[in-house]
Parts: C-alpha cells; structure tokens; sequence
C-alpha cells in the first residue's frame, strides 16, 4: 500500500519546518508568498491532498472526535464528557463527529474517513493515543487537541484534568484521618492522566514523610485492554486505597469482600471522576470530581484559536475540579466514618 504523503515529507524534502508547511498550505500569514508557492507546487507533485480551513474560525466547522476502541463502553467517564463537548460544539454552531478508533487501526496509524477525505476542520483526540498516532493526525494540517490525556513529543494543544493535585488532596484527605499505610491501584504506565494521579499520591505521602511500599501498588489490568479479573492485595492490606477512577474503586470494593474485607471499617477507598455511575446502585464514595464542562469548554475555545492565529505554540490546559466527601474512609483518629458533607 502507498504511503500517505504528509506534511513532514514535504517540509523534508524543502527543508523546512512542519509549522511553515501548515501556515503555508492553510493560508495563514508568516510566509512569503515565494515560499507559500513553492510549498504549494511541491505538495502538488508528490501528491499531498488539502483544502483550506474554514474562514470564519468554529462557525460550521465539522470537529472530528476521534477515541480510542478501549475508552468508550457505557456507562463511563469518557461518554460523559463526549457529551459535554458536543453540548460546547453545539453552542459554537460547530458540527463533532464522534468516530471509534480501533487499536489495530492505531497501530497502524490508519487515519479516520474525516481525515482521509478532508473533511475534518480540526480534531479532538479522546482518551489516550499513541504519539505516532497524533503525529499522523497532526500532519493533516488541521488543528488538534487532545482532551484528558498528554504528550511529550509531538507539539500538540491538550487539556486535562489536574490529576496531580486531586489525587494529592484524597491521599492528603486519607493522611489527615489518620491512615499512614495507604495504597495506589491502576496501572501507573496506561495513561498520562494515571501518571498524574500517582503522581499526586506520591507527593502527598512524600510530604508526610509516609514510606510507600512497592507492592501497595496494585495493578488493575494485564495490558491496555484487559482487566485482570482478580486484584493482587498485599498482605497485609494497607489501612486506606487510592484508586485512580470510580469504576475501578467499585471493583477493588467487590474484591475486598470477597475476600472478607469490611468497606471503610477495615479497608477505606476512595475514587477519582465522581462520573455519572458514582453512587447509582452502589455505595457512595468518596472521591475527587472532575470538571467535564469546563474541560469541554476549553477544547473549543482551543480549536477556535488554533483556526484563527495558526498551529505554533502548544498549550497544556490543566482544569481544577474539587474533593466530594461521602462515607466510605473511616477516621482512624475517631474509629467514626468519614462525611458524607453537602457537595458543591
């Protein structure tokens, strides 16, 4: 099969850089027009296709939402906040196109139909994507941004929630109820956002000088896909778990009674996302909510800025959210559970 032709193979082959490549074949200003019609005619004759962006930057746009296969199963955080950028699309008047990307499609780098054809006037990527991935869909000259996940290498706008500091305060809200043996669980490598909320763990006990022991680190999958069925608990337990999303708080809650673990009196946990299964048909957790709306505010105003000014500069948004007390910590301190208090 014949190689696309991107936007690195003909800055390549004029020895230029990839942001004067997009400038030039978007129509945007920074470029001579000697050079913007040498980068025209030499896209031309190695067979780069490309139509110019929307005048009017969001004003009936088509956004192509692209999330990974793995991510989207319902109910679950990502669909919540889908639903939330839609909604924000929508009050832009710009058009999203949710389209599933499967992991052998990843793989292989295999761009969605909205890219292929050049329909897409910008893309969001959902979830967690492999850098080659966001590489190739960056190299179709449109503007992306990535939502709740990271990159270090490609030069890519992202907007995520601020693990660090909310996994911080829930471990800092454990240590001040008296827990000093308290575990991590998820797998730390997945995602940049489960990096960042093991990050937030590790600075909350470092700063209260509480050693972490390294089997306190449960993992929850046997690889990016699968989740184990069965947790490897450390004997003997740690007093309190941080898990690094709700759905899986409700899971490592199942296995700890299984095994005859009583939720807080012997084990307290607490969550992260206060998604929309948080509470319903299960017990109420403690855990730390994350702001969808303005997360899906953001990517919007991101890609409307992108339209206008051009694709220099990226810019890592971090939005805050707060801590929702429920009941399943127990304050080691008074041998009473914790809250629940109002939420906001």
């Amino acid at each position: 099969m014949k190689k696309n032709v991107t936007m690195r193979d003909i800055g390549a082959a004029l020895g230029v850089s990839t942001v004067t490549i997009s400038k030039a074949l978007g129509g945007k200003e920074g470029v001579s027009d000697a050079v913007r019609e040498k980068i025209i005619e030499t896209a031309r004759k190695m067979g780069y296709h490309y139509v110019t962006p929307p005048e009017i930057a969001g004003r009936d746009a088509l956004i192509s939402i692209l999330t990974a296969d793995r991510f989207f199963t319902l109910p679950c955080f990502y669909a919540d906040l889908y639903r939330a950028l839609q909604r924000e699309l929508n009050e832009a008047g710009m058009l999203g196109a949710l389209e599933i990307v499967s992991e052998e499609e990843e793989r292989e780098q295999k761009l969605p139909p909205a890219a292929v054809l050049g329909r897409a006037d910008g893309f969001v990527l959902l979830g967690q994507f492999s850098a080659d991935y966001v590489t190739a869909i960056m190299d179709t000259g449109r503007p992306v941004v990535l939502l709740d996940f990271s990159l270090d290498g490609p030069d890519v706008d992202a907007v995520v929630s601020d693990g660090q500091s909310g996994c911080y305060q829930l471990t800092r809200y454990l240590i001040e109820h008296g827990h000093k043996s308290i575990g991590f669980v998820g797998n730390v490598h997945r995602t940049t956002s489960i990096m960042d909320r093991y990050s937030g763990y590790l600075r909350a006990m470092s700063l209260a000088n509480l050693t972490v022991r390294e089997h306190w680190i449960i993992p929850d999958m046997l690889d990016s896909v699968n989740y184990l069925d069965d947790f490897p608990l450390p004997e003997p337990i740690p007093t309190a778990l941080v898990c690094n999303n709700d759905m899986l708080a409700y899971r490592i809650i199942a296995a700890l009674e299984k095994r005859g673990y009583r939720v807080p009196e012997d084990v307290s946990v607490t969550g992260f996302d206060n998604a929309a299964y948080g509470g319903v048909n299960k017990r109420p957790i403690t855990t730390y909510a994350v702001d969808q709306q303005r997360m899906a505010q953001e990517t919007v105003r991101r890609l409307q800025t992108r339209m206008r000014e051009g694709m220099e500069g990226p810019l890592r948004t971090s939005v805050g959210g707060w801590l929702v007390e429920r009941d399943s910590v127990m304050d080691l301190n008074t041998g009473k559970r914790c809250g629940p208090v109002s939420e906001k």
